[in-house]
């Protein structure tokens, strides 16, 4: 059974699905999303243990671990990595690590043209993919020039003939972008939430392929740095800050993993 994890911005997710057999299709098994705001390392393993609990699985019942890598936001999308990374640790599991820019446009990808997956990046800016949903395959799907920052009136300029915006944008972006775009553009409803399901479904493509991540080299895709280049507290650079970071979510089992992640 594979465990799917997004924290990547203030709307979490978790799934549990089963792969694929000679008898049977892939199939969720469990899906819970919720608004965390900015406290997903609170409440990620409470959800957890209660998804498994209310599922009657448990954590000896996992063959694999899908994180959303990010961009999102820089604190939630660690968490998720740091666990995806201590239960591949702890258990001998392989571990997928998707763009969480590339969840958003797969689960609009039935729309059948050009996807745009979008987020919020601060200081006027977005994240954002474009995607061809018209070769809509799981195992190979990526954007078809990267992942960028930019402004909305700089995406919109891009963008040539229709495309279908989804993910979580502003007011003022949605505005933007249908000013600019008029007719060309249709929108996800600001209620269609980001849902590991959709993590789930692009994991278990590499499942099939046994494209699999190393644990240790497994990092964030963040895209640019964090707005605070120098830690206040210890006078670290940003790099050397991530560094020390990437070590902590690295510890091994004994080393700062809870009780759930061994049980």
């Amino acid at each position: 059974m594979l465990l799917a994890l997004d924290t990547s911005t203030s709307v979490a997710s978790l799934a549990l699905a089963l792969p694929a057999t000679a008898e049977a299709d892939a199939r969720l098994v469990a899906e819970l999303t919720w608004d965390v705001g900015q406290r997903h390392s609170v409440e990620l393993l409470e959800r957890l243990e209660w998804l498994l609990a209310s599922s009657h699985r448990a954590m000896t019942d996992l063959t694999g671990i899908a994180v959303a890598l990010g961009p999102g936001s820089f604190n939630g999308v660690r968490v998720a990595l740091a666990t995806a990374k201590s239960l591949a640790f702890a258990r001998g599991l392989p571990l997928y690590g998707i763009p969480t820019l590339d969840i958003i446009a797969w689960g609009h990808s039935a729309s059948g043209g050009t996807v745009c997956a979008l987020l919020e990046a601060g200081r006027g800016q977005v994240y954002a993919g474009c995607y061809d949903a018209t070769k809509a395959d799981a195992a190979t799907w990526s954007p078809r020039d990267g992942y960028t920052v930019l402004t909305a009136d700089d995406l919109a300029a891009q963008i040539q003939g229709s495309v279908f915006c989804c993910g979580e944008m502003s007011p003022g972006t949605r505005a933007t972008l249908a000013q600019t775009l008029g007719g060309r553009a249709q929108f996800a409803p600001p209620t269609d939430a980001r849902r590991a399901g959709w993590l789930a479904e692009l994991a278990l493509a590499r499942v099939d392929h046994q494209r699999y991540d190393d644990p240790i080299a497994l990092e964030p895709l963040y895209l640019r740095r964090p707005a605070i280049t120098t830690s206040a507290r210890r006078g670290m650079t940003a790099h050397e800050s991530a560094n020390t970071t990437r070590q902590r979510d690295d510890a091994p089992e004994g080393e700062g993993t809870s009780d759930a992640l061994r049980r």
